[in-house]
């Protein structure tokens, strides 16, 4: 049988006194004689009595919680920038709550008003429908009205269109980078691999790192036709499929350009299975260095993200939101790992 928890109107109740009596002791605040604050204290000390830390946070105000929407836990860029930021809320004071929004909108709109509810001191959201090439009116809305309650950081290159602070990789350098490398390699045709580039499930940072790349692609001489261009999502199926589509073509590029390393590694391994050989046959880049990048075979070229720098950064511009300092972005650099793959 589970042991009752001992609250401040139990403590009330077996001293005779008032709830708000037992709560100024505890707290150390208002006026209470010391005879009464002694009974009162004994009884805190027989049952061992520590405050609710939300409860004492609502008191005051002051949840000292942060909450923190990601789209999927099991996509290791999510998770990976979620532990680190952790990590600093954590050494700072800081409790994070972490919701999965699925991208559903219904459930990340209910997240947030959650969010607003459970009184957090500060709001993350990555990925999801804050991604979407085209924002809904009524999601927007429901990210300005808790933003202007609390800070709210957006891992996007569109959350200046929510009037909210962003942080995010520069996506810009990331596909300069991948056709820079594929042509010092000596690739001079490519296909582009996962992610949802249009229809219901279409993303900003997708349709950005597609023309990006490219645009890049083309200022290097690199052919990229569009019966080479295959995606729909953003995981290791998603890349197996986009790299079966890829094969039916009579001609194939020399190299291609992966959305994510999940995406890169589904692919890979439908190219090894249909009897090709990588690089040899078909050159494999992926995307944010996550574990899967090292453990394959060959080992994945990718473009890495420091998560550490991102977590701290994140909760860097949650401490300075609180100066209501203006919102702007924060582009971080990335970094081209070469490894087997190329």
């Amino acid at each position: 049988m589970e042991e009752k928890r001992i609250t401040i109107y139990d403590i009330a109740a077996e001293v005779g006194v008032s709830a708000s009596l037992v709560s100024r002791v505890v707290s150390g605040k208002g006026s209470v004689s010391d005879k009464t604050r002694k009974k009162i204290q004994d009884v805190i000390d027989k049952y061992d009595f520590r405050p609710n830390a939300m409860a004492r946070g609502l008191q005051k105000s002051r949840t000292r919680m942060i909450g923190f929407m990601i789209p999927h836990i099991g996509n290791e860029y999510f998770s990976n920038v979620y532990y680190e930021f952790e990590k600093h809320a954590s050494e700072n004071g800081f409790m994070t709550i972490l919701y999965n929004g699925k991208n559903d909108q219904d459930t990340e709109q209910k997240i947030l008003k959650v969010f607003d509810e459970m009184r957090v001191e500060a709001a993350v959201i990555m990925g999801g429908n804050a991604d979407a090439v085209a924002i809904n009116e009524e999601y927007a809305g429901a990210v300005s009205s808790l933003n202007r309650q609390v800070p709210c950081i957006i891992c996007s290159e569109q959350a200046e269109k929510f009037g909210c602070t962003g942080v995010h990789i520069d996506t810009e350098k990331k596909a300069r980078l991948v056709a820079e490398h594929l042509y010092k390699k000596g690739y001079r045709t490519a296909g582009i691999l996962g992610g949802a580039a249009s229809g219901n499930w279409c993303r900003y940072p997708t349709t950005r790192m597609y023309e990006e790349f490219q645009r890049y692609a083309r200022e290097y001489g690199i052919e990229v036709r569009q019966e080479w261009i295959h995606g729909v999502s953003y995981d290791e199926w998603d890349g197996e499929e986009a790299m079966k589509k890829l094969l039916e073509n009579r001609e194939l590029p020399r190299a291609v350009c992966c959305i994510n390393d999940h995406v890169a590694c589904g692919a890979m391994l439908a190219a090894q299975d249909a009897g090709l050989s990588i690089p040899r046959d078909i050159a494999v880049v992926g995307s944010d260095n996550v574990r899967i990048a090292r453990m394959t075979r060959p080992s994945l070229t990718t473009v890495a993200v420091d998560f550490e720098q991102m977590g701290k950064l994140i909760f860097d511009r949650i401490m300075e939101k609180g100066n209501k300092n203006k919102p702007r972005l924060y582009l971080i650099d990335p970094v081209l790992i070469e490894r087997d793959s190329t």
